[in-house]
């Protein structure tokens, strides 16, 4: 008899205890599921709500904007020393990027950018980036600080490469990928294009290119007369291996195909041949 009395003991103590267990082993279980996009908000309310640094916009920033008949508005801003250049490209809508060209100043705090003495848009600086509080004319109510915020971009960096090539006279870069290819232009001498799968690049004596509104186009033919077309574009691009952003977008025609990228004046003088 005390033997099944303690046997139902020792049964009641172990279903207690896997009891409470089990409870356990639920509680640390339970995860809270979050999306991306909770994360951007985070992100985005963590920059709204930060301290102003003293400093000034420079380089590219960019973000993406509420629009009402379209996908959203890829707004990108160049900074230099005075001057912007803005890009705004209307996604889902199949349209070319509107360009805009002007100064900045820094007023009360504020970065104003302005067009021909109009003012265009003000901005405030926080942190690496930018809150739109202005645009057109219209106030940015602080409630929709949130989807105004262009975030700050890596400008392509001048790597030891750039630099030995303008030491050895060559004006332009260009390159893209899939597949990779390179181009060096001496304005005065000669085109070099390389492809990653071929053995020698294709050299050609320079031609004076032609100059457009915001493009310069070079149309040369090799030895054995292949056609190699080079167009140079004062727009904004991204050379799909990274986050860089550059100026100018590279393409160029060879043997029935075209190979898009990017391309950096490497001589501060090439500047004429792409007046914006």
């Amino acid at each position: 008899m005390k033997t099944f009395l303690t046997l139902i003991i020792l049964a009641l103590i172990g279903t207690t205890a896997w009891y409470f267990l089990t409870q356990n082993k639920t509680t640390q279980i339970v995860t809270v599921n979050t999306k991306s996009t909770d994360t951007l908000l985070v992100v985005k309310d963590s920059i709204i709500n930060a301290n102003s640094f003293d400093t000034i916009p420079f380089g590219f920033y960019q973000g993406m904007l509420p629009c009402n008949n379209c996908e959203g508005i890829q707004r990108t801003i160049m900074f230099s020393e005075d001057d912007f250049i803005m890009e705004e490209l209307n996604w889902g809508k199949g349209t070319s990027a509107r360009k805009t060209q002007g100064t900045w100043s820094n007023e009360k705090g504020l970065f104003v950018l302005s067009q021909k003495g109009k003012i265009i848009s003000k901005y405030k600086l926080i942190k690496d980036s930018l809150i739109n509080t202005e645009y057109n004319g219209s106030r940015i109510p602080d409630s929709l600080s949130a989807q105004f915020v262009l975030f700050k971009k890596n400008t392509a960096p001048r790597n030891v490469s750039w630099n030995q090539r303008r030491s050895e006279g060559i004006d332009i870069v260009g390159n893209g990928t899939e597949p990779f290819w390179s181009i060096e232009i001496d304005k005065e001498k000669l085109i070099l294009f390389r492809l990653a799968d071929s053995e020698k690049p294709v050299i050609i004596p320079i031609e004076k290119p032609s100059i457009t509104k915001d493009s310069v186009l070079y149309a040369v033919k090799t030895d054995g007369g292949e056609a190699l077309k080079i167009s140079i574009s004062s727009r904004f691009c991204n050379d799909g291996m990274s986050d860089h952003l550059y100026e100018y977008k590279m393409s160029v025609w060879f043997k029935g195909k075209v190979y898009k990228g990017c391309a950096v004046m490497l001589n501060e003088n090439n500047n004429a041949y792409t007046k914006r």
